[in-house]
C-alpha cells in the first residue's frame, strides 16, 4: 500500500492527540475510530492518537450538524449510510487540511486521495460484513 509524507503543523496535531484523550466514547464508538484511524494512518504518516483525534471531530460535528448519533447511522438504509459515511469522511478530510503547512495545494491533493482510499476501504469493509 503506497503511503504518503504530508506535512503538517506539528502544534497543531499534539492539541489534537491531548484533546482525544480526554474524549468519553462508546464501545461502538471506539471501534469506528480504530478502524478507520489505522486505515488512515496506513496511507497518511501521522500520530494514530492525532488521527483518532480528527476522526472522533469529524464524527461529532456531523453529530451535531445531523441531529443523529453514530449508532444511528449503522439502522439507516444503505444509501443513507453511505452518505452519512462520505460527509463524515468529508469533513475529517477538512478538519486536516487547515493543520497542513506549504506546499499546500500538493499536501491537500494527497489528503484528497488518501480519503478517498480511506472511503474505498470502508466499502471494502461494508461488503465482506454482508457476505
Amino acid at each position: 500500500m503506497l503511503s504518503y509524507t504530508i506535512n503538517f503543523d506539528m502544534d497543531a496535531l499534539k492539541i489534537t492527540e491531548t484533546e482525544y484523550t480526554k474524549v468519553k466514547y462508546t464501545t461502538e464508538q471506539s471501534k469506528i475510530i480504530n478502524d478507520i484511524s489505522k486505515f488512515l494512518c496506513l496511507i497518511i504518516q501521522i500520530p494514530e492518537t492525532a488521527i483518532k483525534g480528527i476522526v472522533w471531530k469529524a464524527l461529532r460535528e456531523w453529530q451535531l450538524k445531523n441531529n443523529k448519533t453514530i449508532e444511528e447511522i449503522a439502522e439507516m438504509p444503505i444509501n443513507r449510510r453511505l452518505n452519512a459515511v462520505k460527509e463524515i469522511f468529508y469533513v475529517g478530510n477538512n478538519i486536516l487540511k487547515k493543520m497542513l503547512k506549504q506546499p499546500r495545494s500538493k499536501n491537500e491533493i494527497i489528503l484528497d486521495i488518501a480519503f478517498e482510499k480511506a472511503f474505498k476501504y470502508y466499502l471494502n469493509y461494508l461488503y465482506k460484513k454482508s457476505h
